[in-house]
């Protein structure tokens, strides 16, 4: 496997345990664009890596992944993950793709793959589930 792939499966799991960004975003050049079906955070300050772990890791009490597949090419990744997790008291689970491209020895692009009613199905809202937007539950999914 990639050194940057290992690395960076190793730093989701410390991000997911302890919610500090620090060892993820490290990996992470000052340029990168990242995104998922709810959100993109793109290289303008320099911070996109630091926002978007942030806004993943904020609506979890409990989250946790593992990598099923993991496939790799000339600068680039595939991991395809399965995640359980709690949010607002409620169990989910989901399922996706993340790919990463690599550009001197740092990650410059992140892209998640996941279907978000997966998660709106799981966590609802007082009044309906269909009221949530990506601000309630803005996951960058790895």
């Amino acid at each position: 496997m990639d050194k940057l792939a290992d690395d960076f499966i190793t730093a989701l799991h410390q991000l997911e345990k302890t919610s500090d960004v620090d060892g993820i975003t490290a990996l992470f050049s000052d340029k990168a664009v990242l995104s998922n079906p709810l959100t993109v955070h793109d290289a303008d300050d320099g911070g996109a890596a630091k926002a978007f772990w942030t806004a993943y890791r904020a609506p979890f009490e409990e989250i946790s992944s593992e990598f099923v597949s993991v496939a790799e090419g000339e600068g680039s990744a595939m991991l395809e993950w399965r995640s359980d997790g709690v949010i607002q008291g409620q169990a989910i689970s989901y399922s996706g793709v993340s790919v990463l491209e690599f550009a001197d020895d740092r990650i410059s692009s992140f892209r998640a793959y996941f279907d978000p009613r997966e998660l709106v199905a799981h966590v609802g809202s007082p009044q309906n589930s269909d009221d949530l937007t990506p601000s309630d539950v803005e996951l960058a999914s790895q």
